[in-house]
């Protein structure tokens, strides 16, 4: 049996991070990965940077062959630099097979032609997440059904695409295969698009959308999927039938932990099936910790990194910032034109006793539209009447993703929301809008 300081299981840009302070200080590192094509990650491989590729491609008007070519290129080269980032420490040793837990702290790794037995007294699990795939009749028998990670595999455009999911990642898909020249159709199960966001600003996307035919089924529960001819039929509840050439599966993501084997170990997992952690990201077993999409929660590479970051700090001794502490998750939609939100909408701001002051500023009311030819989206920002901080904001327009990390910084450290209202800056920019949104 083989022992390490530290074992990593996963290797994504959590895991990636990790080893390279740990390796810094010195530790002896086991990285194991199960899939040499996922080296580096979910958002190497086949999640943020490839998909925002052919998101840029497709705004570009680039053919969807050449689009493909270039995110097919990027991510090996990305892939490569992260094998080789690991292969070339000498204190990682990369192990390319399943990792299981035999009990707390030892690790069986199958290689495919043999296994070996790891051992460490400080284990990180980085697995990631999967694809989450609703209770449909003919899910699984049908052709021509994807998840977002088969979907960009396809060598041609689907003439015709229909998404079951309108969160951040149907709405996604729906905007670059829209821009490819797929007919795409949204399947929401709700009364609303966008339940969770904005009243005001998800009108206004969906506006944008249906503009760009874009079609939106609300109240749309998808209960069979089967094949007729060579398309995919989809059938509801409500007795409506569709046909299309391909149908995307966007209903969400969840912790990946089927393989891990923690029935051998004291790892509690929550209702969900994330592990449950403490404030340093440590689980029920001393000095095993898990980090990112397994344990649940926000799914976005940032958080991976920043919990890497932190239990790092935390094992070596090097600082004491907790999980608690971290302010103002903010998330984006790389949608055509870009969504994007940072803390509390209005209504989730009344529910919890604030008194509020608001405003809307729509991107036509900015020179920058004119520029860009593109006056499309309304920006909306809530605000503690009492302190006057920022309690959140919900942008849809050219450069939310970037301008909402403004934003996040003010609330970040407790600025009021008169210092974006009266700030000078450059002209003619999209960063001008805050002088109007926060004029309250």
């Amino acid at each position: 049996m083989k022992k390490y300081d530290a074992i990593i299981i996963g290797f994504g840009q959590g895991a990636r991070t990790l080893a390279t302070k740990l390796t810094a200080n010195e530790w002896n590192v086991a990285l194991i990965e199960k899939n040499e094509w996922m080296y580096g990650g979910s958002c190497v491989n086949i999640g943020c940077i490839p998909t925002k590729i052919l998101e840029h491609d497709a705004r570009e008007q680039k053919d969807y062959a050449t689009a493909l070519k270039r995110k097919n290129d990027v991510t090996k080269r990305n892939r490569n630099t992260e094998f080789t980032s690991m292969q070339k420490n000498e204190r990682v040793d990369l192990y390319t097979g399943t990792g299981a837990f035999k009990s707390n702290h030892i690790i069986t790794v199958d290689l495919g032609d043999k296994k070996e037995e790891l051992e460490a007294e400080y284990i990180f699990i980085d697995t990631g997440s999967e694809s989450n795939y609703p209770p449909i009749e003919g899910i699984k028998e049908t052709r021509g059904i994807y998840n977002s990670t088969e979907l960009q595999t396809l060598p041609e455009v689907p003439k015709n695409l229909g998404i079951i999911g309108a969160g951040n990642i149907g709405l996604e898909f729906a905007s670059i295969y829209e821009m490819f020249g797929s007919k795409v159709t949204l399947f929401e199960t709700g009364e609303q698009f966008m339940p969770k966001e904005e009243r005001e600003v998800a009108e206004a996307v969906q506006k944008v959308l249906t503009d760009k035919a874009i079609d939106i089924q609300l109240n749309a529960r998808v209960n069979k999927l089967s094949n007729e001819n060579e398309q995919v039929k989809i059938e509801t509840e409500e007795d409506d039938s569709f046909l299309f050439d391909a149908v995307l599966i966007a209903t969400g993501r969840k912790p990946n932990t089927a393989y891990l084997n923690l029935d051998d170990t004291d790892i509690v997992m929550d209702e969900k099936g994330g592990i449950e952690v403490n404030d340093y990201l440590e689980t029920a077993v001393e000095h095993v910790f898990a980090l990112g999409d397994v344990r649940g929660g926000y799914q976005f590479t940032y958080i991976t990194i920043n919990d890497a970051k932190l239990i790092a700090d935390y094992v070596l001794d090097k600082g004491d910032r907790k999980r608690s502490e971290r302010q103002h998750v903010p998330y984006s939609i790389f949608m055509e034109p870009s969504f994007a939100r940072v803390g509390l909408t209005e209504t989730e701001a009344k529910d919890e006793g604030y008194q509020v002051l608001t405003n809307m500023a729509p991107v036509s009311g900015t020179t920058r539209s004119d520029v860009i030819n593109d006056t499309r989206g309304l920006y909306k920002a809530v605000v503690n009447k009492e302190t006057n901080e920022i309690l959140g904001v919900t942008l849809f327009g050219d450069q939310a993703h970037e301008l909402v990390n403004q934003v996040k910084m003010a609330m970040d450290n407790h600025i009021p929301y008169t210092y974006l209202r009266d700030q000078v800056v450059t002209h003619p920019v999209m960063s001008e809008i805050f002088n109007t949104l926060f004029d309250m």
